[in-house]
């Protein structure tokens, strides 16, 4: 039994729900192979957001350190958003006997790709998974990520702040996931077929009754602008939504945010857009603009789906600004 108070330990979180409830046996597919790869480790099941979080903060006071989420990108959100909900005490220097300060060990996150699409770890890394389903679990080559800080004002509530390490959407993607999260018949027989297939019967049935979002825009502290948006992008890893892919410059750690924006497109357009998006092809198209900024805010006519890392809320405005090199990850 591995020692719970020594900062080596790795804890993996694993969440059986992943993947319509499929977590727990994927993770059996590939427990024995990392073990191989890793040495010992603890398993445990993430619970609820609110226990995960408190769990967490008693891990890392007890010592610990290495944590890996293994799940889909909901379970990396959920990971890196306990991460940044520790007190900073967790995350500076310490006193040794003496009066000396030590740095303390940086918690690092790792990942097991349990989920469907698994945008985390993309581009995927053929060297890097077990049993088809990728890994990230190199603790000696992890580096500081940036991290999509989203402040948002809830429906019926006050501003609160959620955390992103991949990407975030207001429109059409964001109320597709929610969709996907949350299946009708269609979607669960396309289901059936691929996980694509899934992804694009919630996108159609979406198209079906979508109307766009008026909103006010603001990039980097500017004049607000008005303007119909169809799908506004957020994003540190340009790849989403299964094999979508924006084609702006934006790296882990480069302290800027990706933007694509999609606005006043009729139904067939956005598929249009979409099916450029599948080729990674977006820039310069009618009807979108992209930049690479350091925030942008959005004010809806109407509450909307806000999408995190694929996990969806409701919000009647939202801003995207950049946390730089806040999370360690492992390469």
């Amino acid at each position: 039994m591995a020692d719970p108070a020594n900062p080596r330990v790795i804890r993996v979180f694993v969440n059986p729900g992943a993947t319509y409830g499929t977590g727990r046996e994927r993770w059996s597919r590939v427990e024995r192979e990392l073990r191989r790869r890793l040495g010992d480790f603890e398993v445990e099941e993430t619970g609820a957001p609110g226990q995960l979080r408190g769990r967490l903060a008693e891990l890392v006071r007890q010592g610990e350190r290495k944590f890996v989420a293994a799940g889909g990108d909901g379970t990396v959100n959920l990971l890196a958003n306990a991460i940044m909900a520790l007190p900073e005490s967790e995350l500076s220097e310490r006193e040794l006997p003496g009066g000396q300060l030590a740095r303390r060990e940086r918690i690092v996150l790792g990942a097991v790709g349990l989920g469907s699409s698994n945008d985390f770890h993309k581009p995927f890394d053929e060297g890097a998974t077990i049993e088809g389903m990728p890994v990230k679990v190199d603790f000696d080559g992890a580096r500081d990520r940036d991290v999509i800080r989203i402040e948002y004002e809830e429906p019926e509530g006050p501003t609160a702040t959620r955390y992103s390490l991949i990407n975030a959407s207001v429109g059409v993607t964001a109320e597709a996931n929610a969709r996907f999260n949350e299946p009708n018949w269609f979607i669960r027989t396309a289901r059936a077929v691929s996980v694509d297939a899934a992804i694009s019967a919630a996108v159609l049935t979406t198209l079906a009754t979508w109307t766009d979002v008026t909103c006010t825009l603001s990039i980097d502290g500017g004049e607000p602008v008005m303007t119909s948006v169809t799908n506004l992008g957020v994003f540190k890893n340009a790849h989403f939504g299964g094999v979508l892919c924006y084609d702006t410059p934006v790296a882990p750690d480069d302290g800027v945010l990706g933007v694509g924006l999609c606005e006043g497109m009729s139904a067939f357009e956005t598929v249009a857009a979409l099916s450029a998006l599948r080729k990674g092809r977006f820039t310069g198209r009618p009807k979108t603009r992209t930049w690479q900024v350091h925030s942008v805010s959005v004010r809806g006519d109407r509450v909307f789906a806000l999408e995190t890392d694929g996990e969806v809320l409701r919000a009647k405005s939202a801003r995207f600004s950049v946390a730089p090199r806040r999370v360690r990850c492992c390469g």
